[in-house]
C-alpha cells in the first residue's frame, strides 16, 4: 500500500468522524448530560416538578429532558420568551381524552372512598405553534411554569384528605395541541348503602374543576366511554370489583358560563364528575347467609307435616337454634355501623320471630288436641272447622304412641294448626319473592 493511499484512507476517516461528531452535536447526544453528579438522586426526590426550570436546564439526563437536543432546547426557549401567561376573559375548553384507574382503597369505617389513576387531557394552545419543517421537530415536552395548563382540584374531598393532581408528561405538537398526562388521587365521603349487604353495590363520585372556578370548561370525549371496560380492567381493588365508571361534563355549568347573573349566589362548583360504580366481591354470601336462612324456613314450613306430634315442636326448637347459629355468623359479616339494616338480617330476624310463634302455638295446640274435658266446643267452631277442611283438605293426623286420647277440640286444633301453616307459607313466599327476587 502506497503512502498516498494511507493518507486518502486516514483523511476519510477523520472526515467520517468529524460527520458522526456534528450527527451527534445536532441531535443532543453530547449534550445529555448531567451538570452535577446529584442529579439522579434529586430527580428520585420529584426535584424535576418541584424545581422544574434548574433541573431540567441542568440535569438534562436524569430529568429526561433531552428530547430533540439541543434544537428543542433553541425552539422551547423562543416559545416561552414569547408566551403570554396571563389569564384573560375568555374560557378554555379542554377535552378529557382518557381515564384509567389503577388502584382503589375503600375504608368502611371512616366512610371513605380514595381512587388513583391517570387522566389524559389535551386543550388548543395557539402561541406555541411552529414550522416544523423549518425546526425538524413536531412533538417538544415542556415543564409546567413555561405554559398554561389547567389546574385541577376535587370539589367535594373532606378537608383531612384532599385529592391531589400531580402532572407527569406535558407535550404539544406543532399545531398547539397540548397533551398532558397527570396522575390524580381522588377521595371522597361516602354513606355505605347496606340494603343488599353483602351482595351490595355503592356508586361513589368525585367532583373537580378548574382552581379557578369558570375560567375552564372540560368536555369528555367520547372515547372515554367507549373504553370504559378498558380503563377498569386492570384496577387492583380488595374485597370489590369495579363493575363500572363513568366521566361526565356538567351542563349547568355551560349554562352558568353563557350567563352567570341567572344565579349568582347559587353556583354549582363542579365542572366535571368522575363515578365509580363498586360491587362486594361477597363469595361466601351463598354457602354461609342465605342457604342456612332458606335451610331453616324449610324446616320450619315442613314441621306441619308431622300433625301437633311430639316431633313437631321438636323441628320447630332445633331450627330455632340452628338460627342463632347462623345470626352469630351473619353477625360477625355484617359492618360495624349501618344507617340501614340489611335484607338478609332482616329476613333472618322474620324468620326467627315465625319460628318461635309456631313453636309456641304448637305446643298450645297440641295441648289443646289432648284435652279431656267433656265440655264440647261451639257450635261455630265447628262450622269453621268444617268449611276449611272442604276447602284446604289434610290428611288425618296420626296418633303418637303416647297419645291415648282424642279429646273434643283435638279436630279444631288439627284444622287451626294447617290453617295457621298455611297462612305462614303463604307468607314466606312473598317475603322471599320480595327480598331476594325483586
Amino acid at each position: 500500500m502506497s503512502a498516498e493511499t494511507s493518507r486518502v484512507i486516514v483523511a476519510t476517516l477523520l472526515f467520517d468522524l468529524f460527520i458522526v461528531n456534528v450527527h451527534c452535536q445536532i441531535n443532543g447526544v453530547s449534550s445529555c448530560v448531567d451538570s452535577d453528579a446529584k442529579c439522579p438522586l434529586w430527580a428520585s426526590q420529584g426535584e424535576c416538578q418541584t424545581n422544574a426550570v434548574w433541573m431540567m436546564s441542568n440535569c438534562r439526563r436524569s430529568c429526561q429532558s433531552c428530547q430533540g437536543g439541543d434544537q428543542a432546547w433553541k425552539l422551547r426557549s423562543q416559545l416561552t420568551q414569547n408566551y403570554d401567561n396571563s389569564t384573560t376573559n375568555a374560557t378554555r375548553l379542554v377535552t378529557v381524552e382518557s381515564v384509567r384507574l389503577n388502584h382503589v382503597e375503600i375504608d368502611e369505617a371512616r366512610q371513605l372512598v380514595r381512587v388513583f389513576g391517570r387522566m389524559v387531557m389535551s386543550w388548543n394552545d395557539t402561541k406555541i405553534t411552529w414550522d416544523k419543517d423549518q425546526w425538524g421537530i413536531s412533538w417538544l415536552n415542556f415543564y409546567w411554569i413555561q405554559i398554561w395548563t389547567p389546574q385541577i382540584v376535587q370539589i367535594n374531598a373532606p378537608s383531612t384528605t384532599p385529592g391531589t393532581v400531580q402532572g407527569k408528561v406535558l407535550a404539544a405538537n406543532y399545531t398547539g395541541q397540548v397533551y398532558m398526562w397527570s396522575d390524580f388521587s381522588f377521595t371522597a365521603p361516602y354513606h355505605f348503602e347496606y340494603n343488599d349487604f353483602p351482595n351490595d353495590y355503592q356508586k361513589i363520585c368525585y367532583k373537580f374543576d378548574d382552581k379557578r372556578y369558570f375560567t375552564v370548561r372540560f368536555k369528555v370525549s367520547s372515547q372515554v366511554q367507549d373504553r370504559s371496560r378498558e380503563a377498569i380492567t386492570e384496577t387492583h381493588v380488595t374485597g370489590w370489583n369495579v363493575v363500572d365508571m363513568t366521566l361526565t361534563d356538567s351542563q349547568y355549568v355551560v349554562q352558568v358560563l353563557g350567563d352567570w347573573k341567572k344565579n349568582p349566589f347559587d353556583v354549582q362548583t363542579n365542572n366535571c364528575e368522575l363515578c365509580v360504580t363498586l360491587k362486594r366481591n361477597a363469595v361466601y354470601y351463598l354457602a354461609e347467609m342465605l342457604l342456612p336462612a332458606l335451610v331453616n324456613t324449610m324446616i320450619t314450613i315442613s314441621s306441619v307435616f308431622f300433625q301437633l306430634s311430639k316431633v313437631q315442636p321438636t323441628l320447630l326448637a332445633f331450627s330455632i337454634g340452628t338460627q342463632l347459629i347462623s345470626l352469630t355468623l351473619i353477625n360477625s359479616r355484617l359492618p360495624t355501623f349501618s344507617s340501614s339494616t340489611p335484607t338478609i338480617l332482616s329476613y333472618a330476624s322474620f324468620n326467627l320471630v315465625i319460628t318461635s310463634i309456631l313453636f309456641i302455638v304448637s305446643l298450645a295446640l297440641r295441648r289443646l288436641s289432648q284435652s279431656t274435658t267433656n265440655i264440647p266446643p261451639p257450635n261455630i267452631f265447628n262450622r269453621i272447622v268444617d268449611l276449611v277442611e272442604t276447602i284446604l283438605p289434610m290428611p288425618q293426623p296420626t296418633k303418637d304412641a303416647g297419645d291415648s286420647q282424642v279429646g273434643h277440640y283435638s279436630r279444631i286444633a288439627y284444622v287451626f294448626n294447617n290453617l295457621i301453616y298455611g297462612f305462614v307459607t303463604c307468607l314466606y313466599i312473598v317475603v322471599i319473592v320480595f327480598s331476594f327476587v325483586f
